[in-house]
């Protein structure tokens, strides 16, 4: 009898720290850890933080923004492992191709290493990644750059209906696959192109350029697209087209 009360007591026990456990993983997760990167431990951190950056994209913002808070007092200690961490903050959080990538997150981080003072070399570049980071998020009114048209008619965007305005290099045939990966999404099409004055040819998009285009997008991210909705409100928030579509065909 008295085991069979301390056998349950256990188990009580048991799930209780379990569920501590999983609501707090992240935000303990640097607990009693030297995130110093040197010569010789480089992978590992490495890919500690890669573990990382996938858990706290995936938990609850305030925990994760917790967690990063701790690390990064951590890292005031060591100027050169603070440089490596914000390299693979900016991988992880800021990057559209990074399956860790978090808006949220990335501004947390932006604003500490801003206000660190650690990398003042950095702070204008951070800035301007962090001002490219608030635009177009999903939920948020449309943010696009003063456009015009390749066939000299104004483009309608958003419109009367929801489009899919796809950020494009028309110097990289790569690419320009993205062009042909996204045509069937419903709605309007609109590439906004940069890099050559020569328009791709593949059907069903409006193509325009931008005297100003870097004043809203990183044309260093591009290809990258996002849906609006008829009223001009972002559904998609800036994702890459299918891996698929960076093969181009010849004829293109």
């Amino acid at each position: 009898m008295r085991k069979t009360a301390l056998s349950a007591y256990i188990t009580v026990c048991t799930v209780l720290l379990s569920a501590c456990s999983s609501g707090s993983g992240v935000s303990a997760y640097w607990n009693d850890v030297d995130p110093t990167v040197n010569e010789s431990n480089y992978p590992a951190q490495r890919d500690r933080f890669a573990e990382f950056a996938m858990l706290a994209s995936t938990s609850e913002d305030k925990e994760s923004c917790a967690a990063l808070d701790r690390l990064m007092k951590k890292l005031r200690k060591d100027e050169v492992s603070y440089y490596v961490y914000s390299e693979w903050i900016e991988a992880a959080f800021y990057s559209i191709k990074s399956p860790s990538h978090d808006p949220v997150l990335f501004e947390h981080a932006a604003d500490l290493m801003i206000n660190d003072g650690m990398m003042p070399d950095q702070a204008g570049r951070i800035e301007r990644l962090r001002y490219y980071n608030s635009l177009n998020l999903s939920g948020q009114k449309c943010t696009l750059p003063a456009l015009e048209a390749a066939d000299d008619s104004a483009p309608l965007v958003p419109g009367t209906q929801g489009c899919t305005i796809l950020v494009v290099d028309a110097s990289c045939r790569s690419c320009i696959g993205a062009l042909s990966a996204l045509s069937g999404s419903p709605g309007r099409h609109i590439a906004i192109c940069f890099g050559s004055p020569v328009m791709p040819q593949v059907p069903g998009w409006e193509y325009c350029t931008s005297p100003d285009i870097e004043s809203v997008f990183d044309i260093h991210a591009a290809p990258f697209y996002f849906t609006v909705s008829k009223d001009g409100i972002v559904q998609t928030t800036y994702s890459i087209p299918p891996q698929p579509s960076f093969t181009t065909p010849e004829s293109l």
